[in-house]
């Protein structure tokens, strides 16, 4: 930990993608605030969802491109100060009557600007390999994740606050001004950025090919799947986290819906109960960050899952009967234990994976576990008009049963 608050490279770079994440929060925020203004809201909220949801499909084709961009330290400060210019723009465009195509041009830009960080992250990926040492990897990502997080709860409260003393053109500008000063700190660093390629050339991928732009992307996404199968924790990974991200993300419309159907499902009230578990996510998630740099330092990943695979009847067992109290335990230790693996599993595909291919795989392999939080979501939509609260969690006890029996299946056959 102390090597890392004294790496002046890693600290600043920190700070600048804190800076940008500010800025994506308040956006958020603002652009919620000016949807609620308008006659047709539904239709609003509906642009604004779609813009913050698109972009998960495309972290995939960024990686793929920053992958390929040599110059990667000036082009992180280009695409920050491309980023800087959409929001002057939205600045400009606040300034007419609230209306519904003032929210569609500002969706666009907000789906530009989340590409583009994406796009900058991928930039970013072979920095973060020169800044910090491998073994250092993993503590960083959790410091990086705990602190985020601790951050993430001050931005909204900061964000509410200027919401409400702000004109939406002034905070489209103070948006743009956030990107400015992460711009600003890359500028100012940039020439020791650059000496880190120096010191360690870059790799690229050269390869001529004669292959079209979707069949090189394509090629190059088979290719990374088998990178990654060949090791046993991302390989084991690929099935059980995208099960675990989807049935997890059900649980606030789950809670929800067994609130309205049962008024004793509660903590004092429902705005409460919702706050709590809210806050029992985002505090779990922090222990877990704080613990993986030392009690859980050594806790193996496959460990980690198969512990959380276990934690999901269990979790679904106490929602069946009501037991809030037992669904939020549940729901604390499971976030300490996501806590834990996400930095270890980042780490570890860092350092294991080729560098000329990892801003795509990483893009890849955030895309494709986040599937299994737009299907979960999209079917639990669907069966609530359906089916109690009660029939839907016995229905989720039960593929947590199937989960562990392919959990521990798999580790008898790799252990014969």
């Amino acid at each position: 930990m102390k090597k890392l608050l004294q790496n002046k490279l890693f600290m600043l770079s920190f700070i600048s993608d804190m800076l940008s994440n500010f800025g994506d929060i308040l956006y958020y925020l603002a652009l919620i605030a000016y949807v609620l203004q308008l006659p047709d809201t539904k239709l609003a909220v509906s642009l604004v969802s779609v813009s913050e949801t698109l972009p998960i499909l495309t972290s995939f084709a960024m990686g793929y491109f920053a992958d390929r961009t040599a110059d990667k330290v000036q082009t992180i400060i280009q695409t920050l100060i491309f980023r800087v210019l959409l929001y002057i723009l939205v600045g400009f465009i606040m300034g007419f009557e609230p209306g519904l195509w003032v929210v569609l041009v500002a969706s666009f830009i907000n789906f530009l600007s989340d590409i583009a960080g994406q796009y900058e992250n991928g930039l970013f990926t072979p920095l973060h390999l020169r800044i910090v040492t491998n073994e250092e990897r993993s503590d960083s990502l959790a410091f990086r994740q705990a602190v985020g997080s601790i951050l993430y709860i001050g931005f909204q409260s900061i964000g509410a606050f200027l919401v409400t003393v702000m004109s939406y053109q002034a905070l489209a500008f103070f948006n743009a001004a956030t990107f400015a000063l992460s711009a600003l700190i890359i500028f100012l660093i940039r020439s020791k950025l650059q000496q880190l390629f120096v010191e360690r050339p870059l790799q690229l991928d050269k390869k001529p090919t004669s292959l079209s732009l979707l069949k090189d992307m394509w090629a190059s996404m088979q290719q990374s799947i088998k990178e990654c199968i060949k090791i046993p924790e991302i390989r084991k990974s690929l099935v059980i986290v995208p099960v675990l991200n989807g049935i997890f993300s059900t649980i606030s419309i789950l809670i929800t819906v067994t609130i309205s159907q049962d008024k004793g499902f509660v903590i004092l009230n429902p705005v409460t109960t919702i706050a709590i578990l809210i806050t029992c996510q985002l505090i779990g998630g922090i222990i877990g960050s704080i613990l993986a740099m030392n009690l859980l330092k050594g806790m193996d990943i496959l460990v980690a899952i198969r512990l959380t695979a276990i934690f999901v009847p269990i979790f679904f067992f106490f929602l069946s009967i009501h037991n809030i109290y037992g669904v939020f335990c549940l729901i604390f230790l499971t976030m300490i234990l996501a806590g834990a693996i996400n930095p270890k599993l980042n780490a570890l595909i860092m350092n294991s994976l080729p560098e000329e291919k990892l801003a795509m795989i990483e893009g890849g392999i955030s895309s494709y576990f986040q599937l299994g939080t737009l299907l979960l979501r999209l079917l639990v939509s669907g069966l609530i008009l359906f089916l109690s609260a009660e029939i839907i969690s016995l229905i989720f006890l039960a593929l947590g049963l199937c989960l562990i029996c392919y959990v521990f299946g798999g580790r008898k056959q790799s252990v014969s």
